[in-house]
């Protein structure tokens, strides 16, 4: 229950930092979350348009036939009657004439000191104009210009709900077409694009506010004529800006702004293009324009009117007002929803709830396959959310709130059963060894519990003298101290060695390595183990002489060979150990070391499976209680005990004779070595050989048989 309330405010904690987040979104958020909606639309391909928009391209095919532009304008008016005659329904010029033609010949007529009235191309366009169905392009400036005139829009504008303080586009400039040109016209339209970060096109303006008047742009003039219409609704409120556009049949949904969220159909010629140079030579078929919307634009490099849109990044900037234009008569509106802040929030909400529950219950094997179908749904929702019924979400941010949703119950669920983990050691620390419990964490009882057969190499440690150390102290809370003191770094040790501590019988310990996990050269890291608890008595009894007035020394016996291993004991009481002959083997090595004043002894079987490097000797053949056959010993010799290599050599060549019955050649070695280093293992041999010289009929056996433990 206490997991449940925790998982619930990690949801809720999330959940309010996300639409924290969302609320004041830095712009950076913005730009990732087009970005996204952008791959959207790459997924989604190019959709087929209307067929009513077509493009007149001054292209490189009609400036190589006709020359550099900017063309004489007597050439582009007859251009428009062209189109006219051939039952174009409407024109639109994706062009501003802004200063006089300089080819015309009137420009001559000073120089040439002639009176006679010379053409006028500007003259030429305007009566073009004035006699075709033609709206005309003018540009607005964000900085400020000297152009003081404006158009003139035969239409009225109205703001609806709208105050002067709107967030429509305000520019402070504007480039017309001259007087004669602009006055020709019946209306016009701006064809201003203005790109998001990234140089990306996703909105156009149908509106914008210049000198507290309202134009329309290229596109929407257009279809305001087409629609024959005179009044333009530009609809909104104070606090959320604009809404809509709505004019005859017509209601556009905007951006607070007034700018169409663009349903591009693809990328650069989705529209029927037809060369310019074509339409001059009559070389294209009349149905391909008659009664459409005709865009006159270039798509011609050297004249740099390129955009860039999810599809394409060199797109015609004419094609993005046949983009409009084709939104708004087919109505395949993108929009933001009227409550999509609400929307957004709530689904943020939802899937951090919904997603720590999922994650929570599931097991870890599923999490990454849950991850990838709810990616694969949470995509389609959004994909049919968007093309599907037009509104625009948030995709950012449900993405986020699924990622770190998925990041923060993982990691949660980490914490918990990290935590569980530790009040598991904790309890069963108590019980069993490290290893073992670490085992019982991670694998199944049963397989715990299933015993087998393993190779092990065994140790066994004992304090010398211990009963005389335990009166010395008297007091057994002293004493347990004492032992405290001496064990926990003799089990870290063994622990560090990768070994597993059996139990403690009083004061000796027991511990084995290769059980109940595999341990590469377990012989070596026993000996290792052993040969540095040796080394640690100096320093541990530098912490025990102090305060107990006791001196410690041990002795350790090694043995390595084939045990059973598993889970033993009682129903309600059991631990994980091992048994089996070497075991009692092993534990007799350890009282062996007594006998020969050795401090650590090893079987051969030990001895045989070393890798590495460490000073060795063979000390003798023991037939220990209970075995039918003799075990080879060895002593490894710690590093705080000197022996000569001279000593080594001796002790050798003298075990060699006497295990070849040459006992008083041998009887002579072990004196010497004896005068020169006592210890108790050359006087046990010097006693076991002169016992066979004195007794000559007996015969001779290099074997020690032992009859107690």
């Amino acid at each position: 229950m206490k997991n449940v309330w925790v998982k619930v405010s990690l949801a809720f904690v999330l959940s309010l930092v996300l639409t924290w987040l969302y609320l004041f979104t830095p712009s950076a958020f913005y730009s990732l979350d087009n970005r996204l909606r952008d791959f959207m639309f790459v997924m989604r391909g190019e959709i087929p348009q209307t067929d009513n928009v077509v493009i007149i391209d001054i292209d490189e095919k009609s400036l190589k036939k006709y020359g550099q532009w900017p063309w004489n304008r007597e050439l582009f008016a007859n251009l428009l009657y062209d189109l006219s005659d051939a039952g174009v329904g409407i024109v639109g010029l994706d062009i501003v004439f802004s200063e006089e033609d300089r080819s015309s010949p009137h420009q001559f007529k000073n120089f040439l000191k002639t009176k006679q009235n010379l053409p006028n191309y500007d003259k030429t366009l305007a009566f073009a104009l004035s006699q075709t169905p033609v709206i005309g392009g003018y540009v607005f400036s964000f900085s400020k210009t000297d152009e003081a005139s404006s158009p003139i829009i035969p239409a009225i504008f109205v703001k609806k709900g709208l105050t002067s303080k709107n967030y429509l586009l305000k520019p402070q400039g504007i480039v017309l077409n001259i007087p004669i040109i602009q006055d020709s016209m019946y209306s016009s339209g701006f064809f201003n694009t203005i790109p998001d970060e990234g140089a990306m096109i996703r909105k156009v303006p149908l509106i914008m506010e210049y000198d507290e008047i309202l134009y329309p742009s290229l596109a929407l003039e257009m279809l305001r004529v087409y629609s024959g219409v005179k009044r333009v609704d530009v609809v909104g409120d104070v606090e959320s800006g604009v809404e809509y556009v709505k004019f005859g049949d017509f209601k556009v949904p905007t951006d607070h702004t007034g700018r169409l969220i663009t349903n591009f159909r693809g990328g650069g010629k989705t529209f029927k293009y037809i060369s310019a140079a074509d339409i001059m030579s009559g070389n294209f078929k009349p149905e391909e324009i008659q009664n459409k919307f005709a865009l006159i634009g270039t798509s011609a490099l050297g004249l740099f009117d390129l955009r860039s849109n999810a599809y394409d990044s060199a797109m015609a900037g004419v094609e993005i007002h046949a983009n409009v234009i084709d939104n708004i008569l087919k109505g395949d509106y993108l929009q933001k929803h009227p409550d999509g802040i609400q929307i957004d929030i709530a689904i943020i909400w939802f899937i951090v709830f919904l997603f720590v529950l999922v994650f929570s219950l599931a097991n870890s094997w599923l999490m990454l396959p849950i991850a990838l179908v709810s990616t694969y749904i949470l995509y389609e929702v959004f994909f049919m959310v968007l093309f599907s019924y037009g509104f625009i979400l948030s995709l950012l941010f449900p993405i986020m709130a699924f990622l770190f949703t998925l990041i923060s119950a993982v990691g949660l669920d980490y914490i918990l059963e990290a935590r569980q983990k530790e009040i598991a050691k904790r309890m069963l620390g108590k019980k069993v060894s490290p290893a073992v419990m670490e085992f019982l964490l991670e694998h199944s009882t049963e397989e715990l519990v299933a015993s087998k057969e393993i190779e092990a190499s065994i140790f066994f440690s004992d304090i010398r003298g211990f009963t005389s150390i335990s009166e010395k102290i008297g007091s057994p809370d002293k004493l347990i101290h004492m032992l405290n003191d001496y064990m926990t770094p003799m089990v870290d040790n063994v622990v560090n060695h990768h070994g597993t501590i059996d139990k403690f019988i009083g004061d000796a310990i027991m511990a084995y390595w290769n059980a109940p996990v595999p341990v590469n050269d377990h012989p070596d890291e026993a000996v290792k183990s052993a040969i540095e608890q040796i080394d640690m008595l100096v320093a541990v009894n530098e912490v025990i002489t102090p305060v107990y007035d006791v001196h410690i020394d041990i002795g350790i016996g090694i043995h390595t060979g084939i045990v059973t291993a598993g889970d033993m004991g009682s129903q309600g009481r059991s631990d994980y150990t091992i048994i089996g002959d070497n075991v009692n083997l092993a534990s007799r090595m350890e009282g062996l070391t007594k006998q020969y004043g050795a401090q650590i002894l090893i079987s051969k079987s030990t001895y045989d499976k070393l890798k590495g490097s460490y000073i060795i000797r063979p000390i003798d053949l023991v037939e220990v209680k209970g075995k039918q056959e003799a075990v080879e010993i060895f002593e490894v010799i710690a590093s705080n005990k000197t022996v000569e290599k001279e000593e080594l050599e001796i002790w050798e060549r003298a075990t060699r004779l006497y295990r070849d019955a040459k006992v008083s050649d041998a009887h002579e070695l072990y004196q010497k070595l004896q005068q020169k280093n006592p210890s108790k293992l050359y006087e046990l041999y010097i006693e076991r050989s002169n016992y066979f010289i004195q007794n000559p009929e007996i015969a001779f056996t290099p074997i020690l048989i032992m009859t107690t433990k």
